[in-house]
């Protein structure tokens, strides 16, 4: 039995990619576990990223406190294009933001539940795309920072999604698209000013999950509704765990829960 906070899967591109369940001070291999039965028991409590102990998160993972003040929780980290720590603006804390704001950033194609445009910082790609649960990922352009990336995503979305309908990513692989072609078709929608961080590099980065049954009909299992889940595991995709019975569960979406892992 494995005890403590639950974090974001650990994934490693591999064929397929390898997950690490993280619970508390443990890392424990899923791979290993599909057709195995697992349990997972919630305490009651979670723990907000200021380390204070709650019943449940005001919002996303964050207490009041966190959500209206910390900068981990501001409005430019839903919308990079808000940025401005390279502008030298402070949002909540300058300090912090310049240190996650100015970096290299890349906007990216992938296929998840179908075509989508998505930005990360760069060379964190693979790790984005795996926690997606996209088969296909490709790379449009690489810029100096988040708010430049937010600049040319914003572009691109509005002819092309950002989002990935994460029903249809569980219920299979989906067809595979020529992302090339795709990086072709869009980079003209970009404007003038920002074509100069286009790369020339074309490749695609293809990848597949450990998963043995996919689910017919997704059904959500969430602690708030049931603090046991429990079952044979039948795969892993994305940040979702692949049970019995069509049920899939969330693990980013459960970051920050205090629960016990038993195999």
């Amino acid at each position: 039995m494995y005890n403590g906070v639950i974090q974001k899967m650990q994934t490693e591109y591999t064929d397929p990619v390898n997950y690490d369940f993280l619970i508390g001070d443990s890392k424990v291999n899923l791979n290993e576990l599909i057709n195995s039965k697992i349990s997972l028991v919630w305490s009651g409590e979670v723990v907000c990223v200021c380390g204070k102990k709650l019943k449940k998160f005001y919002r996303q993972h964050f207490c009041y406190q966190c959500y209206w003040n910390a900068p981990e929780a501001s409005p430019s980290i839903f919308k990079p294009e808000l940025c401005t720590a390279d502008l030298g603006i402070e949002e909540r804390n300058l300090a912090w933001e310049k240190k996650f704001q100015l970096v290299p950033h890349c906007v990216y194609l992938a296929n998840s539940s179908g075509l989508k445009v998505g930005i990360t910082r760069n060379n964190n790609q693979l790790t984005r795309w795996m926690d997606q649960g996209a088969v296909q990922g490709s790379l449009i352009a690489v810029v100096p920072n988040r708010r430049i990336s937010g600049l040319v995503e914003l572009e691109l979305k509005k002819v092309l999604s950002d989002r990935t309908n994460w029903r249809k990513m569980l219920s299979g692989s989906p067809q595979k698209l020529d992302l090339i072609q795709a990086k072709n078709q869009y980079i003209k929608y970009i404007p003038s000013e920002l074509q100069q961080f286009i790369i020339p590099e074309n490749k695609v980065v293809n990848i597949q999950y450990p998963v043995a049954v996919y689910p017919v009909k997704v059904n959500s299992l969430n602690f708030y509704k049931c603090n046991i889940i429990e079952g044979t595991l039948l795969g892993i995709k994305g940040q979702y765990l692949l049970f019995d019975d069509n049920r899939v569960f969330n693990v980013r979406s459960h970051q920050g829960f205090i629960a016990k892992l038993s195999i």
